[in-house]
């Protein structure tokens, strides 16, 4: 770390008002004990005697300086000193003298010393420009009481008129240094609550993965024929989906945002069968219409279990997304599906992108009550179903991921 960024730490813990306060006494200090001396060689003993006072004041107000919170007490005590010591210094050297820049100087500090305390602000600098407009309206009316040549009086006032302008270049310096330090403070605070609130989120994230994916294989688990059915059908899903979004199809729905919910929330779609009985998951042969309609209610209490368990989440569109392809992912695009009898686009986006999905895994894949098909008359059942049951957009777009769907297949098939 260079001196520059130890500089800006300093400030920014020290706050600009300290390290302002700070160097007005010091610069006090030092210019009383200097003039302290030219008054004395001057024979000026009024003003000698008056510095000498000075010195003292700013020398107390210097080793209390690390204990004051405020700006506001070292500051009305320089400003009082400065006031009698242009009115002594116009009436024993004349009006000529312009000790009054110094009324103007402290009409300056308080916009960087105050902070946010407008209103002392304005009351101090008008004390300090008022002060500085009386003294030049009176300046040519006071006779000086002592002899001092002209010569010496210039310099005293090309000595006040450059130092009143060095320090109030320094004052602005710090200021603008300041504003410039606690700026990159700021940023690099934001940038590593941004980190932090990214790491967050991504552990946030893995978690409800576990969680989810954890609670999908629970329900899968019950059926040892589904095997690795929730991975597939959220391949299939993503690369439909994906599809979809390459050739511009319902892109007002289906983005990058889109498809990495929908991926994450296929494993859901059957967690409703967590209150469906094994005798009725687990039968070999065709269910009876009593069983079927319990079947049938997976889809219903899968968006409820979904609403419950994961409805606090933070992420509210993975909630809705996940809590529609559980529920509606059996609805049927000529609207004889379940469990509410939607139709066309009725349905959401990610139910038909599930449904097909579903059904061609259900199809090639082995069950209790049935053999694996054939990939070929599989995809031959998604185009004759077109239009019936599935979205005919997305069915035609799932016929043209045959090679990728066939390699996810293969990948997942034990």
């Amino acid at each position: 770390m260079n001196f520059l960024e130890h500089f800006g730490k300093a400030l920014i813990e020290l706050r600009h008002t300290r390290i302002i306060s700070i160097i007005t006494v010091i610069f006090a200090f030092v210019y009383h004990l200097v003039f302290l001396f030219v008054f004395k060689a001057l024979g000026v003993m009024p003003m000698f005697y008056f510095n000498f006072i000075s010195i003292t004041v700013f020398l107390c107000l210097l080793l209390v300086e690390s204990r004051l919170k405020s700006f506001l007490v070292p500051y009305i005590i320089a400003f009082a000193e400065v006031v009698a010591h242009q009115i002594l210094a116009d009436y024993y050297l004349g009006g000529n003298s312009s000790f009054h820049f110094f009324i103007l100087l402290m009409g300056v500090i308080p916009v960087v010393t105050f902070e946010r305390h407008f209103l002392l602000q304005i009351i101090f600098q008008m004390l300090g420009y008022t002060g500085f407009i009386v003294f030049e309206c009176i300046e040519t009316r006071i006779l000086p009481k002592y002899e001092i040549a002209d010569h010496i009086i210039t310099v005293i006032k090309a000595v006040n008129i450059s130092l009143t302008m060095f320090v109030i270049c320094c004052i602005l310096f710090i200021f603008a240094f300041f504003l410039q330090a606690i700026q990159k403070s700021l940023q690099i605070k934001i940038l590593e609550k941004t980190i932090e609130a990214d790491k967050e989120g991504k552990r946030r994230l893995a978690l409800q993965n576990h969680i989810i994916n954890s609670l999908a294989s629970l329900v899968e688990n019950r059926d040892a024929d589904t095997g690795d059915h929730i991975q597939r059908t959220s391949a299939y899903v993503e690369i439909l989906a994906r599809k979809a979004m390459e050739h511009g199809i319902y892109t007002d729905v289906i983005t990058e945002e889109f498809i990495e919910v929908v991926r994450r929330a296929a494993p859901m779609h059957d967690i409703g069968k967590i209150v469906v009985s094994d005798t009725v998951l687990k039968k070999p042969g065709k269910l009876t219409p009593e069983e079927f309609e319990q079947m049938k209610l997976h889809a219903i209490e899968g968006g409820r279990i979904i609403n419950e368990v994961i409805g606090v989440s933070e992420d509210k569109e993975y909630v809705a997304i996940a809590s529609d392809v559980a529920t509606y992912h059996h609805e049927r695009w000529d609207g004889k599906g379940y469990p509410y009898g939607l139709q066309g686009t009725e349905i959401p986006i990610s139910a038909r992108l599930m449904a097909i999905a579903d059904v061609f895994d259900a199809l090639v894949s082995p069950r209790c009550y049935k053999e694996p098909m054939s990939q070929d008359k599989a995809f031959r059942i998604i185009q004759e179903e077109s239009g019936s049951h599935f979205d005919p957009v997305l069915a035609q777009l799932f016929l043209d991921t045959r090679d990728e769907t066939e390699r996810v297949l293969h990948i997942y098939t034990k």
